[in-house]
């Protein structure tokens, strides 16, 4: 009575859950798309790009003239300020005491033009490590999004998966009702044991909870594709129909976007390793200045320019730079290892994806066989209960192993078409050949 309670209990709990969707049935391929526009990692990988952009914009302002406005206005009676307020605003007079002079002020307005004329190479490696690595970024959103549309496909079967196991669930609890119904007929007609219907009614009690366990595995999936999907706390329904996921055909070479990714860090890594060694090399520059003098107590005003080239040449600055070019040499040798690594890893992934398609093709014919094999001996099992030529406990090993023949059938072909995506992802193609990803 108590397991009974508990089991009406658990039943009554699930059937409170929002098990059902407000929404219309999802597709794979409206899955894939939603997940690659609001799963927070392809939202990162975007903003990284954003923020990739505006280094460029930074690298490539370089290459302009900067153009720079300043104003002060001072008043001083400093005789070295006054004689340089009455030169600037055209105000000087022989007569002026510079032992004893009168205080000045002076409201300066200027303008100064700086062009960078010769960097050592500085400005244009900087220029491009900054777009390969905003190039690099991008490859990293398809490679994002290669993933997030492989971890759908597999979350949308495994959908598929437990919803078959709930129907093999229910389909034993049904079964085992039929024959419990038939065991007491017998045992009221004198012809089995009590002993029989027990212990149907102690199997039957283990499928609905098995029901119950498969349920709540199938809730579960549900909220790990609506968390891939971006969504909070809503249970996502798929649709019934079977998404065509097709193999790829032939030898199709890798098109991982990690690779691509990584020969553009190459490249960044490259340009940072000449930015670094143009520190050792001078920088000359050109700049103009125009200014504007006047002041209130000479009740005067003057312009002036100046113009000319500056040249810039660290000769030593303790070992600084040669500290950055070690560390830009340091990061170009890291990511030339990454790739090297990156590239073995593929290798393993492609042939791994493989011998798991192999396996679940095969896997699939075989269950599909034993699920027929082992209804054929339920139904030939049950007869020969009802005329009293089978014991319960066939009947019961006959039930049990039509369940696990179908378990093993729903997760053979959710396995194949996860293998089917895996294979897909490993080689960086679309998840769906109709549906190429954004």
């Amino acid at each position: 009575m108590t397991f009974r309670l508990h089991l009406a209990l658990a039943l009554f709990a699930l059937t409170a859950l929002p098990l059902h969707a407000t929404e219309a049935p999802l597709s794979l391929s409206a899955a894939i798309r939603e997940a690659l526009t609001r799963n927070p990692d392809a939202v990162l990988a975007r903003h990284r790009i954003d923020r990739a952009g505006a280094i460029v914009m930074q690298a490539d302002a370089l290459v302009w003239p900067s153009l720079t406005f300043r104003s002060g206005y001072q008043r001083t009676d400093n005789p070295v300020g006054v004689f340089g307020a009455a030169l600037n605003q055209s105000a000087f007079s022989p007569g002026l005491n510079f032992n004893n002079v009168p205080d000045a002020d002076n409201l300066n307005i200027a303008g100064v033009v700086t062009v960078p004329v010769y960097t050592g190479g500085q400005v244009s490696a900087e220029r491009k490590a900054a777009a390969e690595s905003r190039a690099a970024e991008t490859h990293t959103l398809a490679a994002v999004q290669n993933q997030l549309a492989f971890e759908v496909v597999r979350s949308f079967f495994t959908i598929r998966k437990t919803r078959a196991f709930v129907a093999a669930a229910r389909a034993a609890v049904g079964g085992f009702e039929e024959n419990l119904e038939i065991a007491r007929k017998r045992f009221e007609g004198g012809k089995a044991l009590r002993a029989d219907v027990l212990d149907l009614e102690v199997r039957l009690a283990q499928s609905r909870e098995d029901l119950v366990q498969a349920r709540n595995a199938d809730a579960l999936a549900r909220r790990a594709l609506a968390h891939l999907l971006g969504r909070e706390t809503e249970l996502i329904e798929i649709t019934e129909a079977t998404p065509a996921t097709q193999p790829p055909s032939g030898d199709t070479q890798s098109l991982r976007p990690e690779t691509a990714a990584l020969y553009r860090r190459k490249l960044a890594a490259e340009a940072a390793v000449k930015s670094a060694l143009s520190g050792f090399l001078p920088k000359v520059s050109a700049f103009a200045t125009a200014e504007h003098n006047h002041g209130w107590k000479f009740n005067n005003g003057g312009n002036n320019y100046t113009a000319g080239l500056l040249l810039n040449w660290k000769l030593w600055d303790g070992h600084l730079t040669r500290g950055k070019v070690a560390e830009a040499r340091a990061e170009a040798d890291f990511v030339n290892e990454q790739q090297r690594r990156l590239r073995l890893a593929i290798e393993f992934e492609i042939q791994q994806a493989k011998l798991q398609l192999e396996t679940s093709e095969e896997r699939v014919e075989v269950t599909r066989k034993a699920v027929e094999l082992a209804a054929e001996s339920v139904q030939l099992t049950r007869v020969r209960f009802e005329q009293g030529l089978a014991l319960a406990t066939q009947l019961i090993d006959a039930e049990t192993a039509l369940t696990g023949a179908r378990v093993r059938e729903a997760q053979a072909d959710a396995d194949r078409h996860i293998a089917v995506a895996a294979l897909r992802k490993a080689l960086g193609l679309p998840q769906l050949e109709a549906d190429a990803q954004p």
